[in-house]
Order: C-alpha cells, then structure tokens, then sequence
C-alpha cells in the first residue's frame, strides 16, 4: 500500500473499522493480519495467490484526470517494464502486462453504487469541521493501525518521530504517538485545501477524486484491471487504516492495494504519480528535491508499483526500519532516498515476518 498498501496507510487495503490489518499495507501500504471488525458475516479475506503458472498477467489503466500533468504514453510503457525487472529482481515472479487502457477518472468514479457511497460515506473525516470527537475518533483508528506494529515499536516510532510537527518531543509508546500523527495529518492535509491547480481551481475538489476511501472502494464496482496508474492527487483523511507514513504525509497516499472482484487475485492496486509530476513547496519538502527528471519519475514510479505488486501478489507487511528492502514504505516522499538504498538480497523472499508470504490479509465485504 505505497503509501497507505497498501492507503500506502499502508496496508494491502484500508477497510472499515478500526485495527486494518498490520496493515502493513499499510504495512504495506496497507496491510495487516486481519482486520479486527465487528461480528458480521457481511467481511472475508481474500486468499493468497496461486503464482504457480508464470508469467502472471497483470492488466492496467492509466486513469487520467485531466486539470493535472499526465504521464507521457512513453513513461508509463517505460514504468511497467522497469517494473517488470524489479519485481523478478526482488521477488523472483514473472509478470507481464496487457496494454494499456487510458480511461477518464470521472468514468471510474461514476460506477461507484449508491450502497458503497452510502456505507462509506461516514468514514471520510472532513477536517474543515472537525471537533474532538472526530479528531478522537482519528486518533482510535491511528492507535488500532499502530497495535499491529507491536512488534517492532521502537522502529514504528523512530520512522514518524523526525516527520512529525514536534519531533522535537519523542513518544513514550503508541498513544502518544497516535495523538502526534492525527495532529501532524491534520496540519498537512490542511495545506492542500488552500491550493489551486494550474488552472485555478483548488486541488481538491467536492468530486471526491482525492478521497482514498472511495478509492479503497473501486473494487466493488466492475472495475476490471489489477493495476491502476493515476495522476490523480490522493489526500485525505479517514476513520479507519490511517498508517504511519501517509499520516507524517499529510493524508496523502501515494499507493494501495485493496480488494477487487473482477480479477484473478481478487485485488488490486493503484499507484499515483502526482508528487512526482508536481513541484510544489509541499511535495518539493516531502521530496527533499526540487524537480524529478523523466528517468527518476520512470525509476520510482516502477518502485512504488513494485512495492504494491508485492502486497498484490505476496500478501507482504511494511518491515519498517529496514531501509534496503522494498516493502518498507517510503519515508515522506523522499523517493530518491528510498530507491537509492533498496537491496533485494538483503531483503529477500521470507528474510524476516514481513516478507513472509500471507504476513498481512486483504478483507472485503460480500454484501457490496
């Protein structure tokens, strides 16, 4: 998830309710071991993948909003055949994808049903009102995320600690350290509400475009792709599988992987290129660089989509604090960092419970 898989939050999906899976996926992107819910029947876990048969085939959109810089037809062909080296560099699986359908974001969106919009509506956290009680209720999905990371809670910590608004103060445990997070997201999510696109519209528009909840939720539509490459700005906040790295960010997440019902793995996973296509003072300080050139938006672009195939396919978590390994969520936006210290042997395959396959689940809901 890279972001949130995962939200890359995170996890491999960032699903109703509190405590996501470790959501690695967020772990991942969002990712975790099966996510604590209420007792219904309505939730199942999607089953790890069969990758028996090679090459696994993996069919993508590019889906465009057209108010912002797109990718060229050229980089994302160049994109999905870097990624296609990195995933059989750092996980040892074939892949190979299908052509790419470009697609309109506002046909995407217009397939969500009246039932998902309405059962998910109450999970977007609308920061322009928000009271204690949601900033309460925020700071309860942070600490249910941060429960799967009991484990490795010093290294949880030290990732957030230097990105938050007082890193100064480091937190005794995961309550404090929920507390900061909801605090920093707020603080950072605020400054996208303030800003205009090129054409002079704000960024973040009443469409709901950048709301990952709704794109926590394509799955339920007749979306029929594995793979989702967007220019679309992801930035919000929500009521549940809020993670660590897309918290310190602001609420963006620039990478998800999540349940979908049309697809062989019974998921998929979108990857968005807004901050590497954009430079303003926010993306440029979460970046630490100015301006991107084409090769490094093509390298980190295949990374990030690397990073999301793993929870796709493997099912992995988010070993925070392993720098090298590819799984471990982005620190920031800092792209040029990551990428520069990834190292696949040192991070291999069921080298540590993270990149285990099944560390984390992706659940979704039969009703929908």
């Amino acid at each position: 998830m890279n972001h949130k898989i995962f939200k890359a939050s995170y996890w491999a999906s960032r699903h109703i309710f509190l405590l996501c899976f470790l959501s690695c996926f967020i772990s991942a992107c969002n990712t975790d071991d099966a996510e604590k819910r209420s007792p219904s029947d309505d939730w199942a876990t999607v089953p790890l993948p069969d990758l028996s048969l090679q090459p696994v085939k993996l069919r993508v959109a590019s889906v465009v909003n057209p108010r912002f810089k797109q990718l060229t037809e050229d980089q994302v062909s160049r994109i999905l055949s870097r990624t296609r080296q990195m995933v059989k560099q750092h996980f040892a699986i074939d892949i190979t994808f299908t052509g790419v359908d470009t697609v309109a974001i506002k046909d995407v969106f217009n397939q969500l049903s009246g039932e998902v919009l309405n059962s998910r509506r109450d999970e977007i956290v609308d920061i322009e009102h928000i009271d204690e009680q949601a900033r309460e209720a925020m700071q309860q999905s942070v600490f249910g995320t941060l429960e799967n990371y009991a484990d490795n809670t010093n290294n949880v910590i030290d990732f957030a600690q230097p990105y938050l608004l007082h890193p100064e103060v480091k937190p005794r445990g995961f309550i404090e350290l929920s507390y900061a997070l909801v605090d920093t997201l707020i603080s950072r999510l605020k400054y996208w509400q303030t800003q205009e696109a090129e054409d002079g519209r704000p960024i973040l528009e009443d469409n709901g475009y950048h709301e990952w909840v709704w794109w926590d939720s394509l799955g339920y539509t007749e979306l029929p792709y594995d793979i989702v490459i967007t220019n679309q700005l992801v930035a919000s906040a929500e009521n549940y599988a809020m993670d660590v790295h897309s918290s310190i960010r602001g609420g963006i997440t620039a990478g998800t992987t999540t349940y979908n019902k049309n697809t062989a793995f019974s998921g998929y996973v979108y990857i968005m290129v807004y901050p590497m296509l954009n430079d303003s003072e926010l993306l440029t300080t979460l970046r630490q660089d100015k301006t991107y050139s084409d090769e490094q938006i093509v390298n980190y672009s295949a990374a990030l989509l690397t990073h999301e195939i793993g929870h796709l396919l493997l099912h992995f978590g988010h070993p925070f604090g392993q720098k090298y390994c590819i799984m471990s969520p982005t620190v920031m936006l800092n792209y040029r960092d990551w990428y520069d210290n990834l190292d696949a042997e040192r991070c291999a395959v069921g080298s540590n419970p993270d990149m285990m396959p099944g560390a984390v689940s992706i659940d979704y809901n039969r009703r929908w």
